[in-house]
């Protein structure tokens, strides 16, 4: 159960983030949007861990608990420093639909400038999100796991941090810059060692 709460409070950070980053720029998040978000991001993250349980098969469950450990700490650095590769990326003037500035800036999702997050840029916007979903769920999936609780913890959980962190996000200056990454690093490394 420890497993499945930190896997789904890792994953949704990133749509809690991108949600405060929406609400702080002016934009809304329709409650069907802000679903269609979570329910592609709960897709990646269930598929992936389905994926696992089948290498989990035909891998010995030694290497498997091996993989895991390395993915879950390299992906809980990588948002450790996800701030740094963040200006990186600003400093690069990318594209607003390029899949890395809608990543690291939830706002960009926005391309027709509705100030409105349709349900198509909903979709671009949780693929952008799900990268991260399709490593973690791999390697969370290469130990033991309660697939229907992690699905339904993680669609209601994803929600639930869309419409606190839009709501959060309309209340401060789109200029204060919060940087989240590291309570999902942190997330990811303690998971890694969970058994």
């Amino acid at each position: 159960m420890i497993k499945i709460l930190l896997l789904i409070t890792a994953v949704c950070t990133d749509c809690f983030a991108a949600a405060m980053g929406l609400g702080s720029a002016g934009i809304k998040i329709p409650f069907r949007s802000s679903l269609i978000i979570s329910a592609v991001g709960t897709a990646f993250l269930c598929l992936s861990v389905g994926f696992a349980e089948i290498l989990r098969i035909v891998i010995p469950e030694n290497i498997c608990g091996i993989i895991s450990t390395v993915l879950l700490v390299s992906l809980g650095i990588f948002n450790l420093f996800s701030n740094c590769f963040k200006k990186m990326v600003d400093r690069k003037k990318l594209a607003k639909n390029n899949p890395a500035a809608l990543y690291f800036d939830g706002a960009a999702a926005d391309t027709d400038n509705s100030k409105s997050i349709s349900p198509k840029e909903a979709v671009v916007l949780a693929i952008a999100l799900s990268a991260d979903s399709l490593v973690t769920g791999i390697s969370a999936g290469l130990g033991k796991m309660n697939l229907p609780l992690l699905c339904g913890g993680a669609l209601a959980a994803g929600v639930a941090a869309i419409s606190i962190g839009w709501r959060l996000g309309r209340k401060i200056v789109s200029s204060f810059n919060i940087n989240l990454g590291w309570i999902c690093g942190a997330m990811l490394i303690i998971l890694a060692f969970v058994r």
